[in-house]
């Protein structure tokens, strides 16, 4: 597939568009702070409409769709900013479940995509870029002993399955359920309200069952889950931007000052349209990132780009709306500092810009030291 065709939706993305976009417009800014980082009833209307399962295959009860579509999603609900954990749950956990074989990984799949279970990824795709000390499985006949701590998880109290990256003698995805024995889970918040968690195994023991991946196995859904996740993240900063930027042109339309509305003065004119600038060009790039973790066998120079200016036009986008609100804006009473609160956060997951160009200049000098090796080895 191109990218061209990419952006040619199917009558099934289109229709998934339009019911997300309605859905959304519907929930009240008031409905969204009383759920005090989860609703219940809307989990249960995302699990109704298929959305929960958008990438779990048909056997697994789910639509069976890819990055593109779950980023359609991913923008509705940040144009809502919803707090719940849909792309922790529904497309990182379930994307690696999709490259993991085996009928412990289709039965937690299926159990996602029918939201019966609220799964987290621990210790990869969020933060996308998680280079942190992972937990360390030792082996232990069968089974495997875990001790270590993730300090970030998206992890709420209705969470109740954790996937969890271990390292050792190799890299192993494995299931831990939050009442499993030694596993401590300690609760905080973001900056933008949602539940996180740090996860701490004390001597955790692992059942051969619970092994979900090992080796270039567990590689393989770790790279594919890390895709999916930018590809939403950058998504759902899109339609964070898109609401922000329609608050603020509101805002300056009602607003007066010395006796004409503020969208009178040139200058904040002009500031409002770099705001859209940085949004247009945001919404290519995740265009291109949904390209990418769909598209492309090895997309993380894409994916490194993408992230770089999304997170470039979530910054200017979102200190400008403040600047344009004054010091109304970070008031609790106007939405829009929760909105400049929810792209700070989704930077933050995606690396920072400084984080996704450090990964490119690592990944460019490497590049370029292999030829001096090779022609150092023909001298010799």
């Amino acid at each position: 597939m191109t990218f061209l065709e990419h952006l040619d939706q199917s009558d099934e993305a289109r229709m998934i568009q339009d019911t997300a976009a309605r859905w959304a417009a519907g929930i009240a800014e008031d409905s969204v702070r009383a759920s005090d980082g989860f609703s219940s009833d809307r989990w249960s209307a995302m699990a109704q409409m298929g959305w929960l399962g958008i990438l779990a295959g048909d056997d697994q009860g789910g639509l069976g769709m890819g990055a593109g579509e779950a980023a359609i999603l991913t923008a509705a609900m940040g144009s809502a900013k919803l707090p719940e954990p849909f792309i922790a749950s529904a497309v990182v956990c379930a994307g690696a479940l999709t490259r993991l074989p085996g009928a412990a990984s289709e039965a937690l799949l299926a159990d996602i995509a029918g939201g019966e279970v609220i799964a987290a990824p621990a210790g990869f795709g969020l933060p996308c870029d998680n280079d942190a000390p992972c937990p360390i499985a030792t082996v232990d006949g069968d089974a495997l002993i875990v001790t270590g701590d993730v300090a970030l998880c998206e992890a709420g109290p209705q969470t109740r399955v954790f996937l969890l990256r271990t390292g050792g003698d190799e890299t192993r995805i494995v299931r831990l359920d939050r009442t499993t024995p030694g596993l401590a889970v300690v609760p905080y918040r973001s900056v933008d309200g949602r539940h996180l968690s740090r996860l701490v195994p004390t001597e955790v023991r692992v059942p051969a069952e619970a092994i979900l991946g090992n080796g270039q196995t567990a590689e393989a859904g770790l790279a594919h889950a890390r895709a999916l996740a930018i590809a939403a993240l950058c998504a759902d900063a899109v339609g964070t931007m898109d609401r922000a930027l329609d608050l603020t042109a509101t805002y300056l339309n009602e607003r007066e000052q010395f006796a004409q509305k503020l969208a009178g003065f040139q200058a904040l004119r002009h500031l409002l349209a770099d705001m859209m600038v940085e949004t247009e060009f945001a919404r290519s790039m995740a265009d291109l990132a949904a390209f990418g973790a769909d598209g492309l066998a090895s997309p993380d120079e894409l994916l490194d780009r993408a992230r770089a200016r999304v997170c470039r036009a979530a910054k200017v986008v979102g200190e400008t709306s403040i600047q344009l609100h004054g010091g109304m804006g970070m008031t609790d009473e106007m939405a829009i500092g929760h909105y400049f609160r929810r792209l700070n956060f989704l930077q933050a997951m995606l690396g920072h810009e400084a984080g996704a160009l450090r990964r490119r200049v690592q990944a460019l000098a490497t590049e370029l030291a292999r030829p001096k090796a090779a022609d150092s080895e023909v001298t010799a």
